[in-house]
């Protein structure tokens, strides 16, 4: 029977970084992963013959520079510029601006509808570089210990370096971001823009996988982590990244098995983890298993009933896992541009009133029918994965509720994708005609082709009592009340998308 000194569950970005990290110090690692791809919500697949998509997600900005320079992923053909790409922001009336990584370039763009919104959008910037040191710190280490009865003099040294990082902000920088940080989006970005459909584009992110509109209060948090955390651009987009921490993990002697579904993490009779028993009984032994699936996956679903201690199981089934995206994938047999140009990332939503209607019947389980998308046509930088002269539109749509009231049926989902062309024909006149096929994915279908728990595409909900203290207390540093198994997806610290962090730190940890 073999025997690994850690077996890591799930193949995606986060479980091949932090396979690939302990391989490199020498551990003997399995990775098991249930699909017979690697790669999970950023693995590109071919969704109609000859066009695929680069991933579920498309969006690399917050890949770490760390974990790149750590796994040489360089080395192993990933290339990556050091800028974020240019994200279109649309609007319904035919005008769009462009966010280019230089400020001075955005601010021309945006001077074209607004001398106003130039300057604040350099004033927004220079905010946030002023605040990406503290925020970024926070980000990209292990969280701090903020447990009192748990307290070390370690933690508190941690905490008093973190505190007076704040501090040397300055008092001005220091009270803007703490009176910023619970605000809404609206009232936020309100105060400092005037051009609705320019507000609704630098908001999006910020609500992208959040049980929220702009108007929730704390949703500007959310904001300032994404743009700080945001930085560069992985060309070829996710699938690219896959592909180089594959290599890297091969290289660094990590074995790794596809369509290997783990049934069971095993126990030995003092309760310490002694396994994995996958789909068809075939037992593999460990120390240690480090689960880069979602909390209520690895707790609710990999152990038998009363294995664990009822206070666990209890607070794992309380984390919120709303999902709200849906995906569309659209084979089109033309070039596709957007408002007349020819475009790679672009954002739509128009106005903090039309966002908000979005979001209003997901609370009611219930499906709008004018949703904003984050688009990306993958195929304006990389032809080969659609016939010459064709195009993939890669479309996330948000706030589209998991629980629908009216069930996920195929006539649900068809509606749905009718409603995605509907709103993409208010940008690309035609392009209804010049489809040749769509995939439309709900977030049940997340659920069930990437094992995310209520199709929630970061592993539960980014919001402020979901952050720090990630997934809950007891398991926020990536090890478990369970001896031997740790976490390392993006249901922990520092959450979901594609940023290779949570493996990286997991790791770390189960090394310490």
């Amino acid at each position: 029977m073999s025997k690994y000194d850690v077996i890591v569950i799930g193949g995606g970005h986060n479980g091949l970084t932090a396979a690939t990290i302990l391989a490199k110090k020498g551990k003997k690692v399995l990775v098991v992963e249930k699909r017979n791809v690697l790669g999970g919500i950023a693995a590109g697949e071919e969704f109609s013959p000859g066009y695929s998509t680069t991933g579920l997600l498309h969006d690399t900005s917050g890949v770490r520079s760390q974990v790149i320079n750590t796994l040489q992923l360089e080395k192993h053909g990933l290339v990556i510029d050091n800028n974020r790409a240019d994200v279109t922001i649309l609007s319904k009336d035919g005008k769009s601006v462009i966010i280019h990584s230089d400020v001075n370039r955005t601010a021309d763009a945006i001077s074209k509808f607004s001398e106003n919104d130039a300057k604040a959008y350099k004033e927004y910037r220079v905010f946030l570089k002023k605040i990406s040191k503290v925020i970024n710190d926070l980000m990209d280490n292990p969280p701090p210990n903020i447990e009192i009865e748990n307290l070390t003099m370690a933690s508190l040294v941690v905490l008093a370096k973190k505190g007076l990082m704040l501090k040397g902000l300055g008092n001005k920088t220091m009270m803007e971001l703490l009176k910023v940080a619970p605000m809404c989006l609206s009232d936020y970005l309100n105060e400092k823009f005037e051009t609705d459909f320019l507000k609704a584009g630098l908001a999006a992110p910020a609500l992208y996988g959040s049980y929220a509109g702009p108007r929730s209060a704390y949703s500007t948090i959310n904001l300032m982590l994404w743009e700080c955390a945001s930085r560069n651009n992985i060309k070829g987009g996710p699938q690219a990244l896959v592909d180089a921490l594959r290599k890297a993990a091969e290289k660094a002697g990590v074995d790794i098995r596809t369509s290997a579904e783990v049934e069971k993490i095993l126990l030995d009779a003092e309760g310490v983890v002694r396994g994995v028993r996958l789909k068809g009984g075939e037992e593999i032994n460990a120390m240690k298993v480090a689960a880069s699936c979602t909390p209520k996956e690895t707790f609710l679903n990999l152990f038998d009933d009363f294995e664990l201690e009822y206070k666990l199981d209890y607070w794992i089934e309380k984390i919120r896992s709303r999902g709200t995206t849906a995906k569309v994938n659209l084979a089109i047999n033309k070039v596709v541009e957007l408002n007349g140009q020819l475009v790679e990332f672009a954002r739509t939503g128009n106005s903090f009133d039309e966002m908000e209607k979005a979001f209003d019947p997901v609370k009611y389980k219930n499906v709008t029918d004018t949703p904003f998308l984050d688009i990306n046509i993958p195929t304006y930088t990389n032809t080969s994965l659609a016939p010459k002269g064709h195009s993939v539109l890669s479309v996330l749509i948000h706030q589209i509720p998991y629980n629908f009231k009216a069930r996920w049926s195929v006539e649900a989902k068809k509606k749905l994708g009718e409603d995605v062309l509907n709103e993409l024909e208010i940008y690309s006149p035609g392009l209804s005609k010049a489809v040749v096929s769509m995939e439309v994915l709900s977030p049940l279908d997340f659920e069930k082709r990437y094992n995310l728990t209520e199709g929630h595409i970061y592993h539960g909900e980014h919001f402020v009592d979901q952050l720090i203290t990630r997934p809950i207390p007891i398991c926020s540093k990536y090890n478990t009340p369970v001896s031997g198994l740790y976490l390392c997806g993006s249901g922990s610290h520092p959450g979901g998308g594609i940023t290779c962090m949570p493996g990286y730190l997991g790791a770390k940890m189960i090394l310490n």
